[in-house]
């Protein structure tokens, strides 16, 4: 069985990633994003449950949510056997994810699957760093905004973003409808995936529908490091706690999200389920 999940190109390239001109990011390798988030019924193909607040959702085309980071990682391990790539995420007394049933997945904080570890080599299905989220949000180097990308083919301004697609810097009030789900339009619950126009590459729901769960550590803004930064995955220790404990990054912005911008940026515990949080999964480019 495959999910046939689609799948659109990112490019390698380089942006600015806040309002410090020197705060470069770069990504060396292009990779692929999924077009969509993951919805109920793929998650339910794959884990054998949907564990989604039904009262929040419109249906199995909508995203899966009430998913934790330890769920999100299970499912990509789950594709990649499925589809015969090398699985990415390795856990302490998990071996056999092809048979790893969902009722086994901690639902509390665990240690263990705190200590994931990701094989950036393999060929199989992962979360993507915050970095390479951001730079998908954006538009990557399909930002044709005026001035976006400086005479370097660094993308200066695609940061500023009030949603992902937005055509004007810190213009999240304008045409948001037209591009996410949030607080003004969704009734109070997720919608199917790909209702709202797609950013520059073709993905959808970038800004709005559910949070996405992200690879990276939340660290505070001031802990975060500067200058330029090359495939960089997150911090070793998080601002709320050391070690593997600490809470990951959200990206996105939700259906009860007042604002869906580029850069926000949100950190939730490894184990957190609500019904407003769910994840799109990135594949490598071999």
């Amino acid at each position: 069985m495959s999910l046939n999940i689609e799948m659109v190109p990112v490019p390698a390239g380089s942006f600015q990633r806040d309002e410090g001109e020197e705060n470069i990011s770069v990504i060396t390798k292009p990779y692929s994003l999924s077009k969509y988030q993951i919805t109920r019924q793929q998650f339910l193909d794959i884990m054998g449950t949907d564990p989604s607040d039904t009262a929040k959702s419109s249906g199995m085309t909508d995203p899966v949510q009430m998913v934790s980071w330890y769920h999100a990682i299970a499912f990509c391990n789950k594709l990649s056997l499925l589809e015969g790539l090398t699985p990415a995420y390795t856990v302490s007394g998990v071996s056999d994810w092809a048979d790893l049933d969902y009722s086994s997945i901690p639902i509390e904080i665990n240690e263990d699957w705190n200590r994931a570890t990701c094989n950036w080599g393999s060929s199989g299905y992962r979360l993507p760093t915050e970095m390479e989220w951001m730079w998908a949000a954006m538009g990557a180097d399909q930002d044709t905004r005026s001035g976006a990308i400086d005479a370097d083919g660094i993308n200066r301004t695609g940061y500023t973003k009030g949603y992902a697609g937005s055509i004007e810097a810190r213009s999240w009030e304008k045409n948001l409808d037209d591009y996410a789900w949030y607080e003004d339009n969704s009734d109070g619950k997720t919608h199917p995936v790909g209702g709202k126009l797609p950013n520059e590459l073709g993905l959808c729901d970038m800004s709005g529908n559910v949070w996405e769960w992200c690879w990276d550590l939340w660290v505070k803004k001031e802990d975060k490091p500067t200058g330029t930064l090359t495939d960089y995955r997150g911090a070793d220790s998080g601002s709320l706690g050391a070690g593997s404990g600490s809470p990951r990054v959200n990206r996105g912005g939700s259906w009860l999200s007042i604002s869906c911008t580029v850069a926000g940026w949100y950190g939730r515990y490894l184990s957190y389920r609500y019904n407003s949080v769910g994840f799109r999964i990135l594949r490598p480019v071999q």
